[in-house]
Order: C-alpha cells, then sequence, then structure tokens
C-alpha cells in the first residue's frame, strides 16, 4: 500500500509519497519562476537524498529543508511503528515572497502527516493524483528522483501476492 499526503502553506506546497519498503529519504525541491529564490525565466529544481545506509555527508542542495522534512518524517514513521521510502515533493510558489526559516517546513509536514493519507496500490494512480495538484508536469519530479529510479528497478515479492 503507498500513501500519498499532502499540505500547503504561505506559498509552500508538499506533496509527500511512502513507499512500501525500507527506510529511504529524499526531498525534492522546485522553485517556480518568480518566486523569492529564482528570479529566473527557468524552473529550478534542487534534490538531496538518502538510501537505507544513511548519509555520509551535510544535505548540500535542499540543506536545512531537508532535516526539517526528514524530522517530520521520522516522528511519523515512530508513530505508525512503520519503515517506508518517502519522497517528498515541494514546491516554492511566488506566494512564498518572505524567509520563514525551515522550521515552518518541519510544521507544514507534520501538518500533513495528521491528516489521513490517500492510499493506492500502484505507483501510478499515487502520481496521477499528486499531479492534480503540483504545478509543474509529474514528469519533472519522476524525471529527477532517484528514489523513485530505484524503487522501480526491482520486483517486490507483493507483486506476486
Amino acid at each position: 500500500m503507498l500513501f500519498l499526503f499532502n499540505s500547503e502553506y504561505n506559498g509552500n506546497h508538499y506533496e509527500i509519497l511512502l513507499l512500501p519498503d525500507k527506510f529511504s529519504f529524499e526531498v525534492l525541491e522546485v522553485e517556480l519562476k518568480g518566486s523569492l529564490w529564482n528570479q529566473t525565466n527557468k524552473i529550478h529544481i534542487s534534490k538531496d537524498y538518502e538510501f537505507f545506509n544513511g548519509r555520509k555527508e551535510y544535505a548540500f542542495e535542499v540543506t536545512g529543508a531537508y532535516y526539517a522534512n526528514r524530522l517530520a518524517l521520522c516522528e511519523y514513521l515512530e508513530k505508525i511503528k512503520k519503515q517506508a521510502t518517502a519522497i517528498f515533493f515541494r514546491e516554492i510558489l511566488p506566494e512564498y515572497y518572505a524567509p520563514l526559516g525551515v522550521g515552518i517546513l518541519r510544521e507544514i509536514s507534520r501538518e500533513a502527516f495528521k491528516n489521513n493519507p490517500e492510499k493506492f496500490s500502484d505507483i501510478s494512480f499515487a502520481l496521477n493524483i499528486a499531479k492534480t495538484r503540483l504545478k509543474n508536469p509529474i514528469s519533472l519530479w519522476t524525471n529527477n528522483s532517484t528514489l523513485l529510479k530505484e524503487f522501480k528497478k526491482q520486483k517486490r515479492l507483493t507483486s506476486w501476492f
């Protein structure tokens, strides 16, 4: 079973996908044109991730937001007593015009995990729902996600049951 959470506050939109697998974690951030950190005419994407064995160095693209989101995720996983592969899609919209610090991102993620998740049996269904709420094409996210590519490489035992 796959879970999809979402939350939005002050120009920060999250879609959080939990996949049934051992712990791994990825944050992809897309800064839309005209947002505070992207005054260019191009979309900017940043990402940091870790596999089950963890990171060897500090997250250098998403930086503090990475750890703020990771904390909210770990609190949720501890509460439900499960592991998961988690992929956070964050869109930074032009409405996010003043830096509020990474604490606000932790709270947006915590808020998402307070709600009941949307549940799916297939990853394509979950991504189709997420794309209805994202401003950018879902391919931007799927083409840049290291963990999605890794997840799709190997069949799971559950596919035979």
